[in-house]
């Protein structure tokens, strides 16, 4: 694990006791700090039961900071009672973004690269670190994808961090310097809990607006929020999957161009990498080449690395089926934004949808259903998505998925796609998108037929 000695002899609190929140309380104490840990669930209280102590009815006064888990409401829809309880003694409340960032000094030479943006982060994050470790490079991937910060081990000099950071987490983290600083995409998400499209921005920017004089912005701007978070920086390298831009890295009818230098260089085409179809897939290409290339890393190298990416599961994760008809698992399409890139990368789509809505607006999808076949929806918001759609559309609705993932396998002919990309969240039906992706294969799986 990752120590930050000076949190040595400090008084801290820890909110919430999940994957990242147990990672704290692990490395604090092994830094020699006291901590007092608390989770509403008790289960998760017994992980932790040396350390616990209840922060409800302790005394403010008596900390140093609290740390609380990113899903803690700061200001919408209302603070949590133990923000407010912070706030009133004017207690720092942080995350564990701060405590690796107050590491920092003690461990070997390093580099760090954050990665946030509405879409993408999880298979961008991924793709840095997969082109890294092909390049030879030590790296250690976490946060928001799946290991807390503090439970990686510290990497031999030379190594490179690489984070994924929900808005979430950077409301909460006011000093994290990443060397390169990647922002994909910025879209309507997590309105109830930032308060409005102002709030939202401003706590995916603060990832670029914390970093120093030598930290380097790596912008994909192809939406006009990411255009404007660009236009503020010092060292910015852009890019697009769009059109082509100077001295940055675009995507130009699949093909990866290196302009950074200011002299355009072909560099390989994405159209034959199966695990990055799609033009916002190549938008995570370009962002992932320009924070390599920004790391030093040559183009060879980097695009070896594009080449060989495995994927990612649940982010247009290709599914085994018979020959001729593609199955696409994009659970991870939890909004209208990421379902639409979706319905934009394949033909003769089947797609089933719905869930949980995030956002009542489905208009978007309404306008992006151009090669969709049939559409099979499912769950609370299928008639919201319904009333969405063309008239010329045929739609059908279905209580559970596993009805219209048979639905569409029934109707499907040579040369389909059927898509599951939801649009929603999975909380209707399952306990988060991943649970949902995994009976979605299942259900496959299960089907009569030629499966692979």
């Amino acid at each position: 694990m990752i120590t930050a000695p000076t949190y040595q002899d400090k008084r801290i609190g820890v909110f919430g006791l999940a994957r990242s929140g147990l990672a704290t309380v692990h490395s604090l104490v092994a830094s020699g700090a006291k901590v007092f840990a608390w989770d509403d669930n008790q289960a998760a209280r017994e992980r932790v039961r040396g350390f616990a102590a209840d922060l409800y009815a302790m005394d403010f006064k008596d900390l140093d900071a609290l740390v609380v888990a990113p899903g803690v409401p700061l200001t919408h829809p209302e603070p949590h009672t133990l923000v407010q309880k912070a706030q009133a003694c004017s207690l720092p409340i942080i995350s564990d973004i701060e405590i690796f960032q107050a590491a920092r000094a003690t461990l070997p030479a390093h580099k760090t690269v954050g990665i946030t943006g509405t879409n993408g982060k999880s298979t961008t994050t991924a793709l840095i670190g997969h082109i890294l470790a092909t390049a030879g490079r030590s790296v250690a991937i976490g946060g928001n994808i799946g290991t807390g910060v503090l439970a990686l081990n510290p990497l031999p000099s030379g190594g490179v961090y690489v984070f994924e950071l929900s808005s979430f987490q950077l409301d909460i983290t006011a000093s994290f310097d990443s060397d390169v600083a990647v922002l994909l995409n910025i879209s309507p998400d997590h309105l109830d809990r930032h308060g409005s499209m102002a709030g939202y921005i401003a706590a995916k920017s603060r990832l670029i607006e914390q970093q120093g004089k030598s930290g380097t912005a790596v912008i994909a701007v192809d939406d006009q929020p990411s255009r404007d978070v660009a236009a503020t920086c010092r060292s910015v390298v852009m890019v697009s999957s769009q059109r082509q831009v100077e001295t940055g890295v675009s995507v130009r009818s699949g093909i990866l161009i290196d302009d950074i230098d200011g002299q355009s260089a072909v560099v390989g085409s994405l159209k034959e990498v199966q695990s990055l179809q799609g033009a916002h897939n190549w938008q995570n290409a370009a962002a992932a080449y320009g924070a390599c290339r920004t790391l030093g890393l040559s183009s060879e190298e980097i695009y070896a690395g594009l080449c060989s990416f495995p994927g990612l599961a649940h982010r247009q994760e290709i599914v085994p089926f018979r020959e001729g008809i593609r199955v696409v698992n994009d659970s991870k399409a939890t909004n209208v934004d990421a379902a639409t890139r979706a319905l934009q990368t394949y033909d003769r789509i089947r797609w089933i949808a719905g869930g949980r809505a995030k956002d009542d607006d489905f208009a978007a999808l309404g306008k992006s259903v151009g090669a969709v076949s049939k559409a099979y929806l499912m769950g609370e918001a299928a008639r919201a998505i319904g009333r969405a759609m063309p008239a010329t559309l045929s739609v059908e609705y279905y209580p559970a998925m596993a009805d219209a993932v048979t639905a569409a396998v029934a109707d499907a002919e040579q040369g389909d796609t059927i898509l599951l990309s939801p649009a929603c969240t999975a909380f209707d039906q399952f306990a988060n998108f991943e649970r949902r992706g995994e009976i979605f294969k299942q259900t496959i799986s299960e089907l009569p037929g030629d499966a692979a």
